[in-house]
């Protein structure tokens, strides 16, 4: 059975407790969480600097059968790149050592090989924690590539990782018969949405990825073919930024909707 998270960004809420509430009753099998600012790498979670808040939030998370895949995430920057504050890598290293994501600047932001040091520094800093590094290739940031993003991580040691998700593959032309020859070992989660067809300029490309994606099925990206080409057993993580329901739709069914959908088509495709 393919195991199916609630990433951060589907229903984010600032409460961790209530993002596991929401996830054990829509029927994850965890919750991704932001423990830091991206952008600084300071403290943006209750669990924070708080030990005994986080043992009562691991204790709860191992009550619901849940876990901690992933820790959203640090932008690579250019110029003085502030470390994690410790207090997060000790709040994450309580969760379970789920995977720290990574992603690069903006395009002309910051070069490729700066964002390679980073993302060595990055894994060096996390290791000091038991945790591992996650890069993420975003199709419209720098390093905005599949081979790039593969040296990068190649080159970054065994702590490693590579975090790949639908709607940036797609972006960036990849089909299912590249994915299928990504070392498996590479990845621990798969990030599965739908989106829009691809936009002509830059600010709807933002919008899709960081503010309005759509629910499994509901557009143009080749779900059924990159979920075939996954492993059987490669989890799942549903990053589905609704932002456009923020009003109207609370979180909670947010959360609902998005496993629903994906659960019609992992059903359909048998991967279930």
């Amino acid at each position: 059975m393919r195991p199916i998270y609630l990433s951060y960004l589907t229903a984010p809420v600032g409460d961790p407790f209530e993002a596991l509430r929401i996830a054990a009753d829509a029927g994850y099998a965890g919750l991704g969480l932001r423990l830091c600012d991206p952008a600084t790498g300071m403290a943006a979670s209750p669990l924070v600097g708080n030990p005994t808040l986080c043992r009562g939030f691991a204790a709860s998370l191992k009550e619901a059968g849940l876990s901690v895949p992933e820790v959203e995430a640090r932008v690579l920057m250019r110029g003085p790149d502030p470390q994690i504050a410790p207090e997060v890598l000790e709040a994450a290293a309580m969760l379970g050592r789920p995977c720290v994501i990574a992603v690069a600047d903006q395009r002309g932001a910051i070069e490729p090989t700066e964002v390679r040091d980073r993302f060595a520094a990055l894994c060096t800093e996390v290791a000091a924690f038991g945790l591992e590094a996650g890069f993420e290739p975003i199709a419209h940031r720098a390093v905005g590539s599949l081979d790039h993003a593969l040296e990068i991580v190649s080159g970054a040691g065994q702590g490693a990782r590579l975090v790949l998700d639908a709607l940036h593959l797609h972006r960036m032309g990849i089909g299912a018969d590249r994915l299928a020859r990504v070392d498996p070992a590479l990845m621990r989660v798969f990030h599965l949405c739908d989106a829009p067809p691809i936009p002509a300029d830059l600010e709807g490309h933002i919008d899709h990825s960081a503010r309005n994606r759509l629910l499994p099925g509901e557009g143009v990206l080749p779900l059924p073919e990159y979920v075939r080409a996954l492993p059987p057993d490669m989890p799942v993580a549903l990053e589905i930024p609704m932002m456009r329901m923020q009003e109207t739709v609370p979180p909670a069914q947010r959360a609902r909707m998005a496993i629903a959908a994906t659960l019609a088509l992992l059903e359909k495709e048998g991967s279930r």
